[in-house]
């Protein structure tokens, strides 16, 4: 979500960024504005606004909706705004839309993914509701790939406009030379390595992986599972590990600095995505395959609507049913000649250069923007 607009930023426009600051630990009666680099792009340069927070802490994210409300309210009427392209829903989204329609801003939706699935809590029928409000009343839904695109207007019944407007992939960033990190986590130049790199969602799949690798393990001595990121399963994925007797072999990196992200992701042999098939994914657009690809990994990933549909099957992703299968085809292809699979990674990384250049997705995500103006 930091792409779209730290690109922009660079590219001459004011980007201000109202954010939740959840689990951060700030503490502030008061609405905070500071200016900060990018988090993808540290030349950008942009306006953050914090408003109140008393910590980020679970409960507070409950009354976030209604703490955020005046400081959103005011900054919509009085910041000046051209546009507002809103990713929140639940907690800023649909009052964002009701206070810019009355402002007289246009609001442009970035639908990412379906909100009310990414977790399971008590006000998943509300977060459906917000869901369907934010869809339905936006100026314009600018979607990531045509499934999401879909299922926005399906599940709103929208009339009005759509788009799709595809997410950038910076290819030099992923390319550049990079230290290596084999040595800091204890790998060997020999072994085979597996990574998933990304937040450790309930339908991550992740769960899945451990018992099914373990046997492939047994098999071979040299294999090995790197896991970047951390989420919701960290604890269970730890246990999983400790219960096969693969603490040693299933490694742990944490969640990783964006700049750190290409040497983690070329100390792998094949990355996977093994998304459980549901709607959520099936709808989503997981960047992190695209980032696989662009990095030089051969990917695999779980066969998904929105994901195929936009790569489809010459872009050199090997596609699969799900978790177990993901990582049987993984292993699989580490096993494979060194040679083979550079040339997966040569055929990943022009079709990304392709389909995902930075001034190809700006320009058309500008284009989308200067639509509802």
């Amino acid at each position: 979500m930091h792409e779209f607009p730290e690109l922009l930023a660079l590219r001459g426009h004011d980007v201000t960024f109202f954010h939740y600051p959840e689990g951060s630990g700030r503490r502030s009666a008061r609405t905070r504005r500071e200016r900060i680099a990018g988090r993808a792009y540290s030349n950008a340069r942009l306006e953050l606004i914090t408003p109140p927070t008393f910590g980020g802490a679970p409960a507070e994210r409950v009354l976030a909706p209604l703490i955020d409300a005046p400081a959103l309210r005011r900054e919509i009427r009085h910041g000046g705004y051209d546009a507002i392209v809103l990713y929140a829903v639940p907690t800023t989204g649909w009052q964002t839309v009701a206070f810019a329609r009355r402002a007289g801003v246009p609001v442009i939706f970035r639908a990412l993914d379906v909100s009310h699935a990414i977790r399971e809590t008590p006000f998943n029928a509300l977060i459906r509701r917000a869901e369907k409000y934010v869809y339905r009343n936006a100026d314009l839904i600018s979607a990531n790939n045509p499934a999401m695109a879909d299922y926005c207007v399906t599940a709103s019944a929208r009339r009005g406009p759509v788009s799709v407007d595809l997410p950038p992939v910076d290819l030099e960033h992923f390319e550049r030379a990079a230290k290596p990190v084999r040595s800091r986590y204890g790998l060997r130049d020999d072994d085979r390595v597996i990574a998933y790199m990304g937040s450790f969602f309930e339908f991550s799949g992740l769960d899945l992986v451990i018992p099914a690798i373990a046997p492939l393990m047994a098999r071979d001595e040299r294999l090995r599972l790197l896991l970047i990121g951390g989420g919701t399963l960290d604890q269970r994925l730890r246990d999983l590990a400790e219960h096969h007797g693969l603490s040693d072999r299933i490694i742990f990196t944490g969640v990783v600095p964006y700049a750190e992200l290409p040497e983690h992701l070329r100390a792998a042999d094949v990355a996977i995505n093994p998304f459980l098939p549901l709607q959520v994914t099936h709808v989503a657009f997981p960047h992190k395959v695209l980032q696989y690809m662009a990095a030089g990994v051969p990917a695999v990933s779980t066969s998904l609507d929105g994901l195929r549909g936009v790569l489809g099957d010459d872009s050199g992703v090997t596609w699969a049913d799900g978790p177990q299968t993901v990582i049987e085809a993984a292993v699989s292809l580490a096993e494979q000649d060194a040679e083979l699979r550079a040339s997966i990674s040569a055929r990943q990384r022009a079709f990304v250069d392709a389909t995902f250049s930075l001034d190809l997705a700006v320009s058309g995500f500008e284009r989308t923007i200067g639509s509802v103006g």
